[in-house]
């Protein structure tokens, strides 16, 4: 049943959300209306008013015509709630990227592959040739900057613009945020570096070949010598501040702890291409790296303020 709003009269409480369905459910079982039979419509109308949830002065009946309604109000709300669940359905399965919408549910990424490109080639995310300076700026002693951390964790470390996506879309962001990465490495390594280069299953959505790995702890191996530099990428739809280590991810900064082989890739804004900015930041557990980050609590989550 479809209710509507009639003319002059708002909708009970307890048919609005207002009140929660459980307390209208609790009232009309303690008055037994719930006993020995269904209820159908008309009963339902009839207990809600007899229990004061019905508005006064609105016929106490569910023909629409009563309530000075045509099929085509109903129509029309039938239709406004089916198209806001489309529309919702729809955000939970897409990014928008420099404001196109892309579906990602299907894990064909070939347009926002095409469009990333097209990115690239506009010169639209001059972040993708120049990475921002390593800038630390809170000189002050850990024990004082935990406590400050403290007052304005949610300002600095990270405003949680990420929270409320679906896994879809946190896997898109992901592939945006290594495809930019790929392309700043390029430019930084030219003559060491092809799409070989890049280890973690995204690889895949954007070349053919093998289907990568997600468990070396780094999307990226520049060299093929004893030594390489590893980059693990971490994207953000939002400014950042904040990031979270696999296990595979602790098990390889840790190997690399006593050398500056394995590195930070850090893209913000990853799907907005002016604003898109890359950061290199050094291994957590690494000697650069102590002291930068603040561990919160027993999870694998890092907080840093540039």
């Amino acid at each position: 049943m479809v209710l509507v709003r009639a003319a002059g009269h708002p909708l009970p409480a307890a048919l609005t959300g207002a009140e929660p369905a459980q307390e209208v459910t609790a009232q009309l079982e303690a008055a037994g209306a719930l006993d020995f039979r269904p209820l159908s419509p008309t009963d339902v109308v009839g207990w809600l008013a007899a229990l004061g949830q019905w508005p006064d002065g609105m016929a106490v009946a569910t023909d629409p015509e009563r309530h000075g309604l045509s099929e085509a109000d109903l129509k029309r709300v039938r239709d406004a709630a089916e198209h806001e669940r489309h529309e919702r359905e729809r955000k939970r399965r897409s990014i928008s990227v420099g404001g196109r919408d892309f579906d990602v549910y299907s894990g064909d990424f070939t347009a926002l592959t095409r469009e990333l490109d097209r990115i690239l080639q506009s010169g639209s995310a001059p972040g993708i040739t120049t990475a921002g300076p390593l800038r630390f700026t809170d000189p002050r002693p850990q024990a004082e900057r935990t406590r400050a951390a403290g007052r304005t964790r949610g300002r600095q470390y990270g405003d949680g613009a990420d929270s409320g996506l679906t896994n879809a879309q946190r896997e898109a962001i992901g592939y945006v945020g290594e495809w930019y990465a790929y392309q700043w490495l390029c430019a930084r390594y030219p003559d060491r570096l092809d799409e070989t280069c890049w280890v973690s299953s995204n690889r895949r959505k954007a070349f053919p070949g093998p289907s990568g790995d997600d468990n070396l702890g780094f999307d990226f191996r520049i060299g093929s010598g004893s030594r390489p530099y590893l980059y693990e990428v971490k994207a953000t739809r939002s400014e950042g501040g904040r990031f979270e280590l696999g296990s595979s991810e602790v098990r390889a900064a840790r190997q690399h702890a006593g050398n500056d082989h394995w590195r930070l890739l850090v893209v913000t804004h990853a799907l907005t291409p002016h604003k898109m900015a890359i950061q290199v930041l050094p291994n957590p557990y690494g000697k650069r790296g102590r002291g930068r980050y603040r561990e919160e609590g027993g999870a694998l989550y890092f907080s840093y303020l540039l």
